[in-house]
């Protein structure tokens, strides 16, 4: 993702920058925005004005412009400086093989540099990169930077560039002006031949001996000429092989580094993870036996205490089984005492002590009377067996005498309790 590939490129450029974590801030967020969904994060040097090389964090890609109601893709490349916040990032337009920078542009230079008032008047508190690809965004969809080569279309020879930074040889296959190339051996001759005949119309002749030692020097001096420019040709193409080869192998290289970098971040993270999974699980395991041993501990006394009461519930029942036993002999010899001696009149199973426990009993036993002819009177009404006057004579005169009981046997109750004591 676009945070990973931003730290993959900072941890390359380790110690560039004085900010680090804004320049990962700032180009994670441009990165995941809608204006830098085509950007992506790289390695690039940059060649300052005296010469010297400085490695910094390149985006490229294309952002979207819109002109004419027309969505067309615009590559660029946005260097960020060492000194990033504190100095804006540097942009340049990179128009494809078919196209050309507009000349005369107002925003962008003829070597493809953007110069526009938000990245005049940069400030590391309030501007960050979205702002700068959506105020690029505006301006090239009023004024589009590049169109398309026409037929015949000749380059016009690129002048040296004045950006505080421009790319080095690194960086320099996507700039629009190429190094120009050595002199080549037609050119020295036909310079050299020029030279030698406008240098026979102008010389005053003289005898043919010095005539011809002077063209034997002449051609000895354009055959040495040819042996130094076919020198420097074969010293170039060298040279040129030579670069080609170390860029290769740097990028080897880096590719190799960045493949281990990843696989050991992996490698950790994974190692990692499975050091944690192992804990938890360590962890868990142990949880586990100490919840075993509690158990079994608990099981232990469970079974001890079970134990004991088994034994006592053994006895009780051997206990209990006696005493019934016991009972049941009693309720026997009960039954054949009562078979032997008959059937026992109600009356004679409750025998007053003296005449006034006599008194009592024939009073509680009227009162329990009064008490059921009330209740049968109740129902007699409500069935509407009897009449109300019925009722109410009836319910009067048992009343009465029912009070009347009941006095009594307080009184007596009275007098019993003063006897006794």
């Amino acid at each position: 993702n676009a945070s990973r590939e931003v730290a993959n490129c900072l941890h390359r450029l380790s110690g560039v920058y004085q900010d680090p974590s804004r320049v990962s801030r700032d180009t994670t967020t441009l990165l995941k925005s809608d204006s830098g969904k085509h950007l992506q994060p790289k390695k690039s040097d940059f060649m300052q004005n005296d010469g010297s090389e400085t490695p910094s964090l390149l985006i490229t890609g294309t952002i979207s412009i819109f002109y004419r109601n027309v969505e067309y893709n615009t590559p660029i490349d946005m260097y960020l400086p060492p000194n990033y916040p504190n100095a804006p990032p540097i942009i340049y337009v990179r128009p494809a093989s078919t196209m050309v920078i507009k000349e005369g542009h107002n925003h962008v230079g003829n070597d493809g540099m953007v110069y526009m008032p938000y990245l005049h008047s940069w400030k590391k508190t309030s501007h960050n990169l979205v702002d700068a690809c959506l105020n690029m965004t505006s301006i090239f969809s009023n004024e589009p930077p590049c169109y398309a080569k026409p037929p015949g279309y000749t380059a016009p020879r690129p002048s040296r560039p004045t950006a505080s930074y421009v790319p080095s040889s690194t960086a320099a296959a996507a700039s629009p002006a190429p190094t120009p190339a050595p002199p080549s051996y037609h050119n020295i001759t036909s310079t050299a031949s020029s030279f030698l005949s406008s240098f026979g119309r102008t010389s005053r002749p003289s005898n043919t001996t010095n005539n011809n030692d002077s063209n034997a020097a002449e051609k000895e001096r354009i055959a040495q000429m040819e042996r130094e420019a076919a020198e420097a040709n074969q010293a170039v193409a060298v040279a040129r092989a030579a670069d080609a080869r170390e860029a290769k192998q740097k990028l080897e290289e880096g590719m190799i580094r960045d493949a281990k970098n990843q696989l050991a971040s992996k490698c950790v993270a994974l190692l990692h993870s499975y050091k944690d999974m192992s804990k938890e699980r360590i962890g868990a395991l142990v949880d586990d036996e100490m919840l075993l041993q509690k158990s079994d501990a608990f099981l232990k006394e469970r079974i001890e205490y079970l134990m004991e009461r088994q034994a006592e519930l053994k006895s009780s029942h051997d206990e209990v089984d006696e005493k019934i036993f016991k009972v049941q002999s009693f309720i026997e010899k009960k039954e054949e005492e009562k078979r032997a001696e008959g059937e026992v009149c109600a009356d004679d199973l409750a025998l007053p002590a003296d005449i006034h426990s006599a008194q009592m009993l024939v009073l509680s036993a009227e009162n329990a009377a009064i008490n059921d002819a009330l209740f049968f009177l109740d129902k007699g009404l409500a069935d509407h067996r009897i009449s109300l006057d019925q009722h109410m004579r009836s319910v009067r005169k048992l009343s009465k005498r029912q009070f009347l009981i009941r006095a009594h046997l307080l009184k007596i109750g009275q007098v019993k309790a003063t006897r006794k004591y």
